[in-house]
């Protein structure tokens, strides 16, 4: 426990580490190679949480279809903005799998999807803070029997607070001409309405499909015993 504890640190420093690097020398350029490098970490997380065992066939095909999820709920809501269950289908991969199921799910998510809203300097910002967002997800609720009310003000305040701070650095180095505590202030404060409709919508779906969606995880993880052999 403390070995993983120890590399989780570790991974989460460098992934800091790999946004200031984009923001410092890159200068919001090569996006896609910081893309590539936040997602190997969330990968490594992942494969070396299993250690000697690898994860079964079915396993990854649940974190995949969940990938999926959450990408198409991203798209098919793309007409209504900040209303979309991509967070929530996050949060729930990590409550039903743990905090680096969580992490590679919100990574991957987010990159896969901007390849039809968009890539740019803001897409390691959206992988960094969605799989926060899902890590923590599975830090707090997996393994755990917890209220869907609960994980819903969960939803709402990751969203708000990790997703917001994140993404909203992108705006701050990259669209102002001078960095100042005035503009910080100004940036999280314009971006503040949105990221409070982004948690609302986040908090919305998962209290819908907290219950739903975690009973029919529960009956194939017990159907295939995913976890006979694998210790998530």
């Amino acid at each position: 426990m403390q070995k993983e504890k120890i590399r989780n640190s570790i991974l989460g420093i460098l992934a800091f580490v790999l946004l200031f690097y984009e923001i410092i020398v890159l200068k919001g350029e090569n996006y896609y190679l910081v893309s590539m490098a936040v997602l190997l970490i969330a990968l490594f997380g992942f494969f070396a949480h299993f250690e000697k065992e690898r994860p079964g066939v079915m396993l990854l095909t649940m974190i995949a279809s969940l990938c999926a999820l959450a990408i198409a709920g991203r798209i098919a809501f793309f007409f209504l903005p900040q209303i979309k269950p991509i967070a929530a289908v996050v949060i729930l991969a990590g409550v039903s799998f743990g905090g680096e199921v969580g992490f590679v799910t919100g990574a991957l998510s987010a990159f896969v999807s901007n390849f039809y809203f968009g890539q740019g300097s803001w897409t390691p910002f959206q992988m960094v803070a969605l799989g926060l967002v899902g890590f923590f997800a599975g830090v707090f609720f997996y393994g755990r029997e917890s209220k869907r009310w609960l994980v819903a003000l969960y939803g709402f305040l990751a969203v708000v607070i990790i997703y917001g701070a994140i993404v909203d650095l992108n705006t701050i180095f990259f669209t102002s001409q001078q960095l100042s505590l005035s503009v910080v202030c100004f940036v999280y404060l314009s971006g503040l309405p949105f990221n409070l409709l982004f948690g609302a919508a986040t908090a919305g779906f998962l209290f819908c499909l907290y219950k739903p969606v975690l009973l029919r995880i529960e009956r194939i993880v017990k159907k295939y015993r995913l976890f006979d052999k694998n210790e998530v």
